[in-house]
């Protein structure tokens, strides 16, 4: 579903080549919201009870608000909020006779920088880098598999390990491809990696162990309009 509606938007972008040529000018502005995809990278690493060390949530949906100002018009500056709800993911640790699922949720706030080639042409590529402060919201559950239950209650039912909340530096880096649909409204797909610094370790309130929350990498992969107003 996602690669399709990816597709229609490069197909309108094609096909939007020709139909208007606005121009980035120095104190353009634009404000633009995207929608996609957040691809986490980050793995858990489960092998010491009896798992695997693999991805530890699912994909999920990014949404991204944005302000920028162009000092030139190759060179823009501004901020971004962003939100990315990742997919939860169960751990199945046979050996151990447990399920163990992930969930993740991330708010980000950056400065942005964007550095578009060829502003002059009709379907222009940049690139943009953000820096500034994420807010990661993780959580782990355990829960006994089939045929096992918790021993104090015999039920079956999930008991939390942990629920986070970490504040932390994020960075992202990426590419674009946008070209304006009319003199003010652009039509855009953008790739980028973002981190969040989240290298932290919290305890364990089942077991009294501790875990390692790792930094939280992912591919964020968008698309969205923005609106050009100013010069």
């Amino acid at each position: 579903m996602k690669t399709n509606i990816l597709a229609v938007f490069s197909i309108l972008i094609l096909a939007c080549n020709g139909l208007a040529q606005a121009k980035y000018e120095t104190g353009s502005q634009e404000v633009g919201f995207t929608l996609g995809a957040a691809i986490p990278l980050t793995k858990t690493d489960l092998t010491a009870l009896g798992g695997e060390n693999e991805v530890a949530v699912k994909t999920g949906i990014n949404v991204n608000g944005r302000y920028l100002y162009h000092a030139s018009p190759d060179w823009a500056f501004g901020g971004e909020i962003g939100y990315a709800a990742f997919g939860e993911k169960e751990h199945d640790i046979d050996d151990s006779g447990a399920i163990i699922r992930e969930d993740a949720k991330a708010l980000t706030f950056e400065g942005m920088a964007k550095y578009t080639l060829t502003p002059e042409k009709k379907t222009r590529p940049y690139f943009i880098g953000g820096l500034g402060y994420g807010s990661l919201q993780q959580k782990a559950e355990t829960r006994p598999i089939a045929g096992f239950s918790w021993t104090d209650t015999g039920t079956t039912e999930y008991r939390t390990n942990f629920d986070e909340s970490i504040g932390a530096l994020t960075l992202s880096l990426g590419a674009g491809l946008e070209s304006f649909l009319t003199d003010s409204l652009a039509l855009g797909l953008e790739a980028r990696w973002r981190t969040i610094r989240t290298d932290k370790t919290v305890t364990d309130k089942i077991t009294g162990g501790r875990w390692k929350i790792d930094d939280a990498n992912s591919f964020v992969l968008t698309a969205g309009l923005s609106w050009k107003f100013g010069n």
